[in-house]
């Protein structure tokens, strides 16, 4: 079925790197499968070798290179984190998607080559979407779903006219500017933190996270932006699956100060998902889990893994 099976290094070969600095959060090595109809399928794997399995949904503008953010947790919860890159984007061939459901089949795939019965999911941002998606197809391979920060569609009954017309205009837009970001890519950085709130400023200000978030930026658009085009597309796009009949349990969770995901798509989670608890982390934004992975505090990622193995226990 699959007919091959690659490792590649994580990072670039001979880079050089300054302990406590800018040396990468997790050194985990990257992999691509080559999939029943012949695409790659690229993916990483960070937190606890041998550990309970979560798979990783990135979010609408990174790559699986995000996962390192929740190393130190997932190690500590003995949680296995498995970041999978969607079609266009990282080193997985793209594929046209109608829909958020389009990319389970290939998550079916990966699940069964490394022999998982049942796992996790997580998504951050516009990942939330592809992982409800999922538990949706596939619940009976999903212990619990865990969001952070979710970007939301709506149910398609809930469609706005003219939101076809937007989405492309938003892909073709994203394209454009995707072919233009190249060496700036940390120009952008710069002008998107100018944009953030103050604990998400500071998330910025620590050397380990900002270098690990260029690299994620760089690797999301290694093939040009058609990926991420149609990642932002389908963050507009409605849901290609009944949201209402999840019954997987499902924990969102937001900061209170978040500017890049609106306090709205929280709420249409909580009002229509069967399952769902709420966590509102006072004071924080957007990356509320990064860099303060080993701590205990409310929101940390340590306690974003507690709450997912005590679902796991239910379960």
């Amino acid at each position: 079925m699959f007919a091959r099976f690659r490792d590649d290094s994580f990072y670039s070969p001979g880079s050089v790197v300054t302990p406590g600095v800018d040396a990468p959060l997790n050194q985990s090595p990257s992999r691509t499968l080559t999939l029943s109809d012949g695409r790659l399928l690229s993916w990483c794997e960070t937190g606890h070798r041998h550990g309970f399995p979560l798979i990783y949904f990135h979010s609408q503008t990174g790559s699986r290179l995000e996962a390192e953010l929740l190393h130190d947790a997932a190690l500590a919860a003995d949680i296995r984190v498995i970041a999978v890159d969607r079609p266009g984007i990282g080193a997985s061939s793209f594929k046209k998607m109608r829909g958020h459901s389009d990319f389970a089949p290939d998550i079916v795939e990966l699940l069964g080559f490394l022999d998982i019965d049942r796992a996790g999911l997580m998504g951050w941002d516009g990942g939330a979407a592809f992982a409800l998606a999922f538990s949706h197809a596939h619940p009976q391979q999903v212990a619990f779903v865990t969001l952070l920060a979710p970007v939301a569609g709506r149910q398609r009954k809930n469609r706005r006219s003219g939101l076809g017309v937007l989405a492309a205009a938003v892909k073709l837009f994203v394209q454009a500017r995707h072919r233009l970001r190249g060496a700036r890519i940390e120009q952008c950085m710069s002008r998107l933190r100018e944009s953030l709130c103050y604990a998400d400023r500071k998330q910025f200000d620590n050397p380990l996270v900002y270098r690990l978030l260029v690299r994620d930026a760089a690797e999301a658009v290694r093939q040009g932006g058609r990926g991420v085009a149609q990642d932002s597309m389908l963050s507009l796009d409605d849901w290609d699956f009944d949201a209402a009949s999840i019954t997987v349990p499902v924990d969102v969770w937001r900061g209170g100060a978040d500017t890049l995901s609106a306090v709205c798509h929280a709420r249409l989670l909580q009002n229509t998902l069967p399952n769902v608890a709420l966590h509102s982390i006072a004071g924080q934004g957007h990356f509320f889990f990064a860099g303060s992975s080993a701590g205990s505090c409310h929101g940390s990622g340590a306690d974003i893994f507690r709450h997912a193995r005590s679902a796991l226990r239910a379960f």
